[in-house]
């Protein structure tokens, strides 16, 4: 029952689906003019592109404005960026984070310069449909309940990595301009909640959420965890690996895995942590979106020739859009893989 889900999971389910709503947005806008496949996620731009000006940043000032890491080698491999001054010609390190200094400068392609004045259209957009499907009556005291956790997070949730079980960094920087953009208050509201669960906790919020949570007292197949937690498969080997390499979890016959007792007990300190003090006005906003689930899965439908309505991801679309509050990842998996919010 929604009464029941945790707020960080609330405020997840809406931010993966304006996230998701949005990428689906620009792929079709953007798949003619620089390619098919348009990859890059809201976060990717809310944390790194959309900072990246015509005459170029440092990574260090990036850093600082983005108050978050950005996956600067990504970008560059993707083509939206380049970095440094490598002469015309391929850097050495290109498309990684070797050589990257915090000095190198980063500067847009055309591509990136053709995405930095796409996103905020779609972005303005994507919002104007929300508010037109869920009425302003909704969306209204939502951002209301949001403008407490905004000034010094990041717009998006940063990219989290295995190497420390996902946890979440926010880097120190001057405080910014209050984000007047839905999704920059929903990011910056869920990375907030997201730093306050993870202070001292045993194991970092999307791993707790999207992987103990899911196992609990059971034995279940992996190949079914990414149907189960909604994020994808690349996203559940990274978890599971994680987990037993830690002795959290372990694997059993045909390919299942089952929590140890250090796994239960992290999930037992997720669930304390999960449900004690609340926000009680964002919750009541945030439940008031989340009710209306035949609006929010309106929102989900991939747009014709996009990669979220193909295999093999075209199962997880149909789950979504049946019934996206119980499809949905109770948190974001931003990876290395693209910013994109189930960790695709």
């Amino acid at each position: 029952m929604v009464s029941r889900v945790p707020l960080t999971t609330l405020l997840s389910w809406i931010w993966v689906a304006f996230t998701i709503e949005a990428d689906n947005a620009v792929e079709a806008a953007g798949s003619e003019r620089v390619g098919r496949l348009f990859r890059i996620s809201l976060p990717m731009w809310a944390n790194g592109l959309r900072l990246i000006g015509e005459d170029g940043i440092s990574v260090a000032e990036l850093r600082a404005r983005a108050r978050a890491a950005c996956n600067i080698g990504g970008l560059e491999r993707w083509g939206w960026i380049t970095v440094g001054d490598a002469g015309g010609e391929r850097r050495a390190g290109y498309g990684s984070h070797r050589g990257v200094t915090s000095g190198t400068v980063l500067r847009v392609t055309r591509a990136g310069a053709y995405a930095r004045r796409l996103w905020p259209e779609v972005a303005a957009s994507t919002e104007q449909r929300w508010r037109d499907r869920f009425g302003g009556a909704a969306v209204d005291p939502l951002r209301d309940a949001l403008r407490r956790y905004a000034g010094t997070m990041p717009s998006a949730p940063p990219e989290v990595h295995p190497s420390d079980g996902f946890r979440t960094h926010v880097v120190e920087g001057p405080a910014a301009e209050e984000d007047g953009w839905l999704a920059g208050l929903l990011g910056q509201a869920l990375t907030s909640l997201t730093l306050g669960h993870e202070q001292g906790s045993a194991v970092p919020l999307p791993l707790a959420a999207n992987s103990l949570r899911v196992i609990d007292d059971a034995t279940v197949r992996i190949r079914d965890l990414s149907a189960l937690s909604g994020v994808s498969r690349e996203a559940v080997a990274m978890a599971t690996g994680y987990l037993e390499r830690h002795g959290l979890a372990q694997s059993g016959p045909q390919r299942s895995i089952t929590l140890t007792a250090a796994g239960r007990a992290a999930l037992g300190d997720y669930r304390a942590r999960a449900t004690s003090g609340e926000d009680e006005a964002l919750r009541a906003a945030l439940e008031a979106v989340v009710s209306r689930r035949e609006a929010l899965a309106e929102g989900l439908v991939p747009p014709p020739g996009g990669w979220r309505g193909e295999k093999p991801y075209l199962a997880q679309t149909r789950r979504m859009l049946a019934d996206p509050a119980a499809a949905l990842p109770w948190h974001p998996m931003v990876l290395h893989r693209g910013g994109w919010p189930d960790g695709s």
